[in-house]
C-alpha cells in the first residue's frame, strides 16, 4: 500500500500517503469517476495504440457504472473476506459502438480465459436483451465488447506483458478483421515491460508504485494525484485501508492453504514414489523367484531324464541277464540229456546244482 519512490533528482523518498491504483476502492475511484474521463481516455487510447490490428478507435466515453462510495461500500459488505470483484463498464463509442469492461484481478484464477469469454458473451447478449424494438433484427443491437483484465499475478507462461485475444476465423485462417465478436486484453503487471511503448511503461509503473515521472503525459500526472490519500475523504481512506488489510489476510490464508496443499502433494508424491519403488522391488523379487523355479524345474527334469536312463539301462541289463540265463538253462538241459555230471554242468553254466536238478 505504501511505496518507496524516486525523487526527480534520483534519490529515494518514502511516499506514505499513496494508496495504489490496484486497491479495489482506488481502482474504482480512478477509472469510474466521470471527472476522470481524461485519465480513462488516456489509458484506453494508449492501450488501443498497442493493438497489433489497430482496431480500437475511441471517440466518446460514457461510464455505465460510475463510482459511488456508498455503492462500493454496500457491494463489499456482501463478501465475507471483504474483497470485491473490481469491474468498471464503459460505453466507448466509435463507428462500431464498442463497450469496454475494465477489471482489476488481484489473483490468478482457474479457467480465467474461459471465465472472461463467458462474461464477454453475457454482456454481448445483454445489448440485444435491452432492445425493445421488435421490428429490428435481433442482431442489430449487438455491439462489440472489449474486456480489459489487469492482473497482479502472472497467468500466462510467456514473457509477453499484454495479450490480445480475438476470435479466429477458421474459414480463412485469419483473425477477424473487425471487432464484431469482441476482444479480450490481458495486462500482467509483473512481466517485463522493456519492449512496450513508453506511455504503457508509464502505466505499468503507475499501477505498480502509484508514481509517474515528470515526462509522463498530463493524464498520467492527474492519475498520480488520484492515488494520494489527500484526494480521498477520511471515510474512503479508512475503507481503502480495510480493503488492504482484508486483501493481505486473504492472501495470507490463501498462501497458507496453498503451502498446505503443496506439502500434501509432496507427501503424496513421496508416498507414490515409495510405493512405486516397493512395487518395482517386489516385481524384481518375483522375477527372481520365477527364474529360480524355472531352474528347479530344469533340474527336476534332468533328474527325471537320468532316472529314465538308469531304468532303461537296468531293463537292458535285466533283459540281457534273462537271455543269458535262458541260454544256460538250455545248455544245462542238453548237458543233462548227454549224461554229464550235475557238478560239471554247474561249473560250465554257472547255474546252481538245485536249479539243474529241477531241470530233470
Amino acid at each position: 500500500m505504501y511505496n518507496i519512490i524516486k525523487n526527480t533528482n534520483g534519490t529515494l523518498k518514502e511516499k506514505n500517503n499513496v494508496i495504489l491504483p490496484t486497491n479495489d476502492l482506488n481502482f474504482k475511484r480512478i477509472f469510474a469517476s466521470p471527472e476522470n474521463i481524461k485519465i480513462i481516455r488516456g489509458f484506453l487510447q494508449d492501450l488501443a495504440a498497442y493493438d497489433p490490428l489497430g482496431q480500437l478507435q475511441i471517440a466518446e466515453i460514457k461510464i455505465e457504472t460510475p463510482y459511488n462510495f456508498q455503492d462500493v461500500n454496500r457491494l463489499s459488505s456482501v463478501h465475507e473476506d471483504g474483497m470485491m470483484l473490481t469491474e468498471v463498464d464503459y460505453a466507448c463509442y466509435d463507428e462500431d459502438g464498442i463497450r469496454f469492461v475494465l477489471e482489476m484481478q488481484k489473483r490468478d484464477l482457474n479457467y480465467l480465459e474461459e471465465r472472461m469469454f463467458y462474461n464477454v458473451g453475457q454482456k454481448f447478449g445483454q445489448l440485444y436483451a435491452g432492445d425493445s424494438d421488435p421490428k429490428k433484427s435481433k442482431y442489430v443491437s449487438l455491439r462489440p465488447v472489449v474486456a480489459i483484465v489487469i492482473l497482479e499475478e502472472n497467468h500466462f507462461k510467456d514473457d509477453t506483458a499484454i495479450h490480445f485475444f480475438r476470435p479466429y476465423d477458421v474459414r480463412f485462417g485469419a483473425y477477424k478483421k473487425n471487432l464484431a465478436l469482441g476482444l479480450e486484453i490481458y495486462v500482467e503487471l509483473n512481466k517485463d515491460i522493456s519492449r512496450l511503448p513508453k506511455n504503457l511503461q508509464f502505466w505499468f509503473q503507475y499501477f505498480r508504485t502509484g508514481f509517474v515521472p515528470e515526462e509522463a503525459p498530463y493524464y498520467l500526472q492527474e492519475a498520480a494525484k488520484m492515488v494520494e490519500t489527500t484526494s480521498l475523504t477520511k471515510e474512503e481512506r479508512d475503507f481503502a485501508d480495510r480493503l488492504e488489510r482484508a486483501q493481505q489476510t486473504y492472501l495470507l490464508a490463501e498462501n497458507t492453504a496453498q503451502m498446505k496443499a503443496e506439502a500434501f502433494e509432496q507427501k503424496k508424491e513421496a508416498a507414490e514414489q515409495k510405493m512405486a519403488a516397493e512395487k518395482k522391488e517386489m516385481a524384481v523379487k518375483k522375477q527372481e523367484i520365477i527364474v529360480k523355479e524355472q531352474e528347479i524345474m530344469v533340474k527336476e527334469q534332468e533328474i527325471v531324464t537320468k532316472e529314465q536312463e538308469i531304468e532303461r539301462k537296468l531293463n537292458e541289463v535285466q533283459l540281457k541277464a534273462k537271455s543269458n540265463t535262458d541260454k544256460m538253462l538250455e545248455v544245462a538241459r542238453a548237458s543233462l540229456a548227454s549224461g554229464l555230471d550235475i557238478e560239471l554242468i554247474a561249473s560250465i553254466t554257472g547255474l546252481d546244482e538245485n536249479t539243474i536238478k529241477n531241470l530233470k
